[in-house]
Order: structure tokens, then sequence, then C-alpha cells
């Protein structure tokens, strides 16, 4: 695992007061190498359910701009969620958010610190 990205990660991150950071796939499971990417579910403060296709790419690009620096370094696959839709992900029970959910590295969480 690339470690020495995960501090920058979350510091580029807090001027925007994300609610939790997981970090999941290769990088988390140990499985990474030098060609793997950085999976990032990047859960915001936000409470409000996005209503159009606009507002869900607003709130990507206001976590994805924070890490252009570190994206220019090394591949990262980003998936951003507002609260809601944090939760809808959780209720989904699909294959895909258990992995993300139980084998993920919760980089930050905002009530944990």
């Amino acid at each position: 695992m690339m470690t020495n990205y995960l501090p920058e990660i979350v510091a580029q991150l807090r001027p925007i007061d994300p609610a939790k950071i997981i970090l999941f796939g290769s990088q988390a499971s140990g499985a990474a190498d030098e060609a793997s990417d950085f999976d990032l579910l990047v859960v915001l403060s936000d409470d409000r359910l996005p209503a159009t296709h606009r507002e869900k790419e607003d709130a990507y690009l206001k976590v994805a701009r924070l890490l252009r620096d570190i994206r220019r370094r090394m591949p990262v696959d980003l998936i951003v969620h507002t609260q809601p839709m944090h939760r809808k992900f959780i209720e989904m029970n699909s294959l895909f958010a258990r992995k993300v959910l139980e084998e993920g590295i919760v980089l930050y969480e905002a009530d944990n610190t």
C-alpha cells in the first residue's frame, strides 16, 4: 500500500469538512502493486439528495478539484456521496456496497476526530 499518500489525501479534503473518507479496493486489501490506483469513497457532510445530474456532478467536482495535485501523481478512482446518497448506498446492500463497507479502511471520520 502506498501509505505515504494517505495523510496527504485526508489533508487535502479537510477544508470541505467531509463526514467520512474510505479507502477500498486493492490498496485497502493489501493486494496493490505499482500499477494500482487508489479507490476512494468520500462522504460529504451535505445532507441534500442531489435532484439532478448537475448537482451530483457538482458534488463530485468539489472533491476532485481538491485532489487535483495528487491525481497528477497517481491514479485515483473517486466516488462522492452526500449523506442521503450514502444512506441509500448502504440500504441497497449490493455486493459492491458490502465490499466497500466491510473491507474498506476509514481514513477519516468527522465524529472520530
